[in-house]
């Protein structure tokens, strides 16, 4: 089979052509095609076929295409296959036109006679790409393809000329009229006419030329172009070369994966500028992240757009702001003999400039320094193009030179499998999938740290993937996995090559960081751990942003990659002491604990409060300006709890422990991280344990309680729920007490109601003799839903009203929303629908606001609840879809069999 994009999209079976229609799947199987083998995201599907603004159901009409593509177009050819996120044309590469047709152009660049297969690629075409499609991506499509169709008949067209020019001059003719501006299709055209006699058509042909460039640009044909016409006049023979081309690139990677978005800017770049003025993009990125790799690979593919000549310069040995060393290598190349080379590196510079005047050169500047030490050594002519990668941001350049910047980051998951398979073939991973997900976690998938690994691999083709993955997991702290005798790939050679760069106090940040157990840090974070104002803290990470040695993000927030950090804390051991790195530690923990609790006051001040001992010198604590931007804070550094709670037990800080895991329990809660909480608490009670606090050990027991209830796991609840409440009762805290025995109540409520109300009043008897009104409030709610469940709904209803107003009066949101839900639950059994509904809404409207989705979800499940009961099945399906989004944002797999309802009742 043979998916046809080079002109109409078709598909091909047995030698038969087949149109693919209508236009709507014909755009999609190109959008899938286009990238082949590849998983395209659903949104990146969406914009392709209906552009940026998709109407409503464009998802539903795309599932209805993608199977019509599947039954009607692949047949048993192939298929469509949906991956997370998006759809998969799981067909060979060669089955489509495009892929074949640039393999063919790829390997005339490797053949001594280019003109066979680049006459076989051109053949391929059958009019314009995708056509009659419209839409932007469509035609971005179409133009890139007719830039690289251009491209490919120019060098067929040179390998040609010499053996049948009658045939270049019938095949460039149309392209000189699609392409009126570009010169270097004028230049083979008149050197094909002159080649088969036809000199005065050339010569008109120069004139025609001359003219429409004076017309639409204002400007002379370049020096090139020039030079062909001044052959023509002087001599009747073919023009000959000028002399030596510069060919300096080196070998590039044979294991090459993915970049085809990068591919696609730099497409744009070099050809949106081109005969106006020289084009320089700086290619940045972290170090090991593949910047020369992405480089050399395309300059490789599109030398043929620089006829006259590729230069190269590695950078990585050369100072910073000295060009003396590349300068004259530069000029030899250019065929300046080495006694006419000047002695000044102005004079250099200044010959340097002339000679690339009027060329089409590629300088490719690899592994910069700096922009100070690419600026001698930048093409300055119109319609060359430099290529500078760096590790180190190069916007200086942008300024003074007008580089385009183009940042790499790590590969995608689905490149990273590829590189592997690159390397090792397809049968090794697809045996082992698991095995090599965790080698491409355990690299980062930072393209080097994988190459290295695929590499050793690729030698020993009998080591089972799991082993190799179990070693790099064994050597996690370090980065021994990825060491080698070149230093070229040497990870910690490649990552040292930029750090000995940082200024020494940088340098110094740099190290704390790998202290830091997580992916990213609030700045105050990293502040905390160097022990220095936030201010200047974020004066050094703008230079290791800029170094490409972490990332600074809004809002103040420090990436750093899972390897760098590894080699962060290896220099940290290297250049401080235990005791250094032990009050680094300390002050990192009391950073999360002081601001924590700083989150906890101000997004629920009706909680219990607890106030831990001062911070550490040096600690900057957060202060938050409201709920909305400490429960961002939250949410951000949950992630890092579990690592920082091993760190806490691994320097035997049990306090920060414990109180760090309560600090985080209610934001947990109130997001349904049920089986997080149980790992923490687990973690906290230990450390309590050992600690010998018996107060910490029961706000432990009674997190844990919570969560093991939430579960369904009630007689683990009810051991917990017992022990915190034993520990209260020791400790003479009444009020703490009372607030387990309401929990206590709760995980009773099922099995043995008559003692869940016990429990719920003497909780409401505790709180009253405390008189904590808060307190209060909770017990009179879970005595009233209690007492309904007893059949009492007029006593109920009281219980629960009462405990409504009381939380209202507090201002305590969230236990007002419990307490309206309650009233709802009575009002249903009691058959008030309409004030159960009202209750409901309430209730919903009230755990939404204070960002307790999880008990807005269950609120909205009942409401649903109640309309059906009520027979209004809209109504019903619209509470549960808000069930569903509440769970699916913290979460909860209910939402699964929420949906599952909608689908039975909704018909």
């Amino acid at each position: 089979m043979l998916i046809r994009l080079l002109g109409p999209v078709e598909a091909e079976r047995a030698g038969q052509a087949w149109p693919v229609r209508p236009p709507q799947v014909a755009l999609t199987l190109a959008a899938l095609a286009w990238e082949a083998g590849r998983v395209v995201p659903v949104e990146s599907l969406l914009a392709r076929v209906w552009g940026e603004a998709a109407p409503p159901g464009a998802r539903r009409t795309l599932q209805t295409v993608i199977a019509r593509i599947r039954r009607d177009v692949l047949a048993e050819s192939g298929t469509v296959v949906q991956r997370v996120g998006g759809y998969l044309l799981d067909v060979d590469e060669s089955a489509v036109d495009v892929r074949r047709f640039r393999v063919l152009a790829e390997r005339a660049a490797s053949v001594p006679d280019p003109a066979a297969p680049l006459g076989e690629a051109l053949a391929l075409w059958r009019g314009d790409p995708l056509t009659g499609l419209s839409g932007e991506w469509a035609e971005r499509v179409r133009q890139r393809l007719c830039d690289e169709r251009k491209d490919a008949l120019l060098r067929w067209a040179r390998a040609v000329t010499g053996r049948d020019a009658a045939a270049v001059v019938r095949a460039l003719a149309p392209l000189a009229e699609q392409y009126p501006l570009d010169e270097l299709v004028a230049a083979a055209l008149i050197e094909a006419l002159h080649a088969c006699g036809r000199t005065a058509e050339a010569l008109a042909h120069f004139a025609h030329v001359r003219r429409t460039l004076d017309e639409e640009l204002g400007v002379e044909p370049g020096a090139s172009l020039q030079q062909t016409h001044r052959t023509l006049l002087r001599s009747g023979a073919p023009p000959e070369p000028a002399g030596l081309v510069p060919a300096q690139l080196p070998v590039g990677l044979r294991c090459f994966v993915g970049r085809a978005a990068e591919f696609d800017r730099l497409a744009v770049i070099a050809c949106g500028e081109r005969q106006v003025t020289a084009t320089v993009c700086a290619i940045s990125g972290p170090p090991g992240v593949g910047k020369s790799s992405l480089a050399l690979r395309w300059a490789h593919l599109n030398r043929d757009r620089f006829p006259d000549g590729q230069l190269y310069a590695d950078l990585s040995g050369v100072d910073a702001d000295d060009a003396s060393v590349v300068l004259p290598r530069f000029l030899s190349a250019l065929g300046v003999p080495e006694a006419r080379v000047p002695s000044g590196s102005e004079a250099q510079i200044g010959l340097y400039r002339s000679l690339m005047a009027g060329r089409r050169v590629l300088v490719v500047l690899d592994d910069a320094r700096g922009a100070a030490q690419v600026r001698p050594l930048l093409a300055t002519a119109p319609g060359c193009l430099t290529l500078v990668t760096s590790r180190a941001e190069l916007s200086g350049l942008a300024v003074t030179a007008g580089a385009h910047l183009l940042r790499l980051d790590v590969l995608p998951d689905d490149d990273a499998y590829h590189l592997l398979v690159t390397w090792l073939g397809e049968a090794r991973p697809a045996a082992e999938p698991e095995a090599a997900a965790l080698i491409i976690r355990r690299c980062g998938r930072l393209p080097l740290a994988l190459a290295i690994v695929a590499a050793r691999l690729a030698q020993r083709p009998e080591l089972p993937l799991a082993e190799a993955a179990a070693d790099l997991e064994r050597a996690a702290a370090g980065l021994e996995p990825f060491a080698d005798d070149d230093p070229a790939v040497d990870l910690r050679g490649v990552f040292g090559r930029s750090y000995r760069d940082l200024p020494a106090a940088a340098a110094g940040l740099f190290r704390r960081l790998g202290l830091h157990p997580g992916p990213h840090l609030p700045l105050a974070a990293a502040a905390s751990l160097a022990a220095l104002p936030v201010a200047r803290a974020r004066e050094l990470a703008v230079h290791l942003d800029r170094a490409n040695l972490a990332e600074l993000r809004p809002p103040a927030r420090l990436h750093l990659h899972d390897l760098l950090r590894v080699y962060a804390a290896e220099q940290g051991r290297v250049a401080g002491g235990r005791a250094a790195r032990s009050a680094a530690t300390l002050r990192l923990l009391d950073y999360y604990l002081h601001s924590a609790c700083a989150a906890n006051s101000v997004c629920y001040p009706h909680r219990d409060d607890l106030r831990p001992e001062p911070p550490a010198r040096g600690v900057a604590v957060e202060r938050f300006a409201g709920e909305a931007e400490a429960l961002r804070w939250y949410a951000d550094e949950v992630v890092a709890l579990p690592a920082l709670l091993a760190e806490a037990g691994a320097a035997g800080l049990d306090r920060q422990a414990w109180q760090l895991a309560w600090a985080f329990t209610e934001f947990m809660q109130r997001r349904g991280m049920w089986e997080e909480i149980l790992r923490v608490q687990a973690v906290a009670l230990d450390a309590a344990r050992r600690l010998g606090d018996r107060l910490a050990e029961a706000r432990c027991h009674n997190s844990a309680a919570r969560a093991h209830y939430r579960l369904g796991r009630r007689r683990e609840a009810v051991e917990h729920f017992e022990q915190a409440a034993a520990r209260h009762r020791d400790l003479d805290e009444p009020v703490l007490h009372g607030h387990v025995l309401l929990g206590l109540c709760v995980a009773l409520s099922r099995t043995d109601p008559g003692e869940a109300l016990e429990r719920a009043l003497r909780a409401l008897a505790l709180f009253r003799s405390a008189g904590d009104a808060v307190g209060e409030a909770r017990a009179l709610n879970n005595a009233g839903w209690l007492r309904a469940e007893g059949g009492a709904y007029d006593e109920a209803l009281a219980d629960c009203r009462r405990a409504q107003r009381l939380l209202a009066d507090l201002g305590y949101a969230q236990g007002e929303g419990h307490a309206w839900d309650s009233v709802a639950h009575v009002l249903c059994l009691k058959g008030d629908h309409e004030g159960a509904v009202a209750a409901f809404e309430r209730a919903a409207e009230l755990l939404r606001g204070c960002d307790d989705r999880h008990a807005a979800a269950e609120t909205l499940v009942r409401l649903g609840e109640t309309h059906l009961g009520a027979g209004d099945v809209a109504a019903a399906l619209d509470a549960w879809k808000q069930a569903a989004d509440c769970y699916d944002a913290v979460g909860d797999a209910r939402a699964a069999a929420v949906r599952d309802r909608i689908a039975v009742a909704g018909g």
